[in-house]
């Protein structure tokens, strides 16, 4: 017997297409996105629509509001710093106790996630390297036991990937460089050595606040 194919909802096909234009910048931080404008464009009714708001809603990347359409997110050099310390705290913890019996799983699915964020770089195609970089993330925090923890990450990480949007301009760079401390940490794991893997992981996400917060400095300047 066949297996059924999950068919994609509207609301889902809708939230896929805004957030890639969220990710790619065609919807640019503090864009209202009136619903009646989008559901048009997007080819369908305002609850499906709706669904797929209260989804980016939840990912952190739109804000709504009660009275008038909804938003882009906005970040702030608070919201980075807030955030990248949350993830230095649940990231380098859940892979202080990774299980061993996990490990030869994991760097299988790491090298294959490395190898598609260097296509994705080969072929600029930067909104899914992002989808790659959140994805290596989540590799890395997913075999925690605790299910609430792993909510936490994910919510956390969408919205990292939403800050990485203010790099659009250096994205490009910013991409080969975090693959690069990528391949450092799966050369760790690789090794068995799980405390140099924390202090990789611990460097490339101290290295991702700096480029955020490079990005306000030189906004400043400008």
């Amino acid at each position: 017997m066949d297996k059924i194919i999950k068919k994609a909802t509207l609301a889902e096909q809708a939230y896929d297409q805004i957030k890639g234009m969220i990710v790619t910048g065609k919807l640019a931080p503090g864009e209202e996105l009136p619903e009646g404008k989008l559901a048009l464009e997007l080819g369908i009714s305002r609850t499906p629509l709706r669904e797929a708001l209260r989804k980016l809603a939840a990912d952190a990347l739109i804000d709504l509001r009660s009275t008038r359409p909804a938003v882009v997110a906005l970040f702030t050099s608070q919201d980075v710093k807030e955030i990248m310390e949350l993830r230095k705290l649940l990231e380098l913890h859940c892979l202080d106790r990774l299980p061993k019996a996990d490990r030869w799983q994991l760097l299988f699915e790491l090298k294959r996630n490395a190898a598609q964020q260097a296509e994705a770089i080969e072929e600029n195609d930067l909104a899914y390297f992002m989808n790659k970089d959140q994805q290596f993330h989540a590799l890395l925090t997913n075999t925690t036991p605790n299910k609430r923890m792993k909510e936490i990450i994910a919510a956390i990480n969408t919205g990292g990937s939403r800050a990485l949007l203010l790099l659009s301009e250096t994205l490009a760079t910013s991409a080969a460089e975090a693959y690069q401390e990528h391949l450092g940490i799966i050369d760790a794991i690789e090794q068995d050595d799980i405390g140099l893997a924390k202090q990789q992981l611990a460097a490339h996400l101290e290295n991702i606040e700096n480029r955020l917060l490079n990005y306000y400095i030189n906004q400043e300047v400008l």
